[in-house]
């Protein structure tokens, strides 16, 4: 492959005499600025709630899931298809 030289050599010199143009500062003051959306502000206070909730657990609770994983670890934990099948018609139909 052949390169060919540069036709203008004053091309090449005002190429490598060019300074880049200096960064200006978005703020006065030189320090960044985040903006919060309204929706951004409500989706984070009902993720918090979510996570809230899901963490609040009674001792009750807390010792059936701990049952449970380890259940699960162990290869003992049995899933009744009848059961899955039951409660998924009863979330589908809305009965409790």
């Amino acid at each position: 492959m052949k390169i060919n030289p540069i036709a203008n050599p004053n091309i090449l010199r005002a190429y490598q005499a060019a300074k880049p143009a200096p960064v200006k500062s978005k703020t006065a003051s030189g320090r960044d600025e985040v903006v919060v959306s309204d929706e951004a502000l409500s989706f984070s206070k009902a993720l918090a709630e979510a996570r809230d909730t899901i963490e609040i657990r009674t001792p009750e609770e807390r010792a059936h899931i701990a049952d449970v994983t380890s259940a699960v670890r162990q290869g003992e934990y049995e899933i009744s298809s009848d059961k899955v099948a039951e409660k998924i018609l009863e979330s589908v139909l809305g009965h409790r």
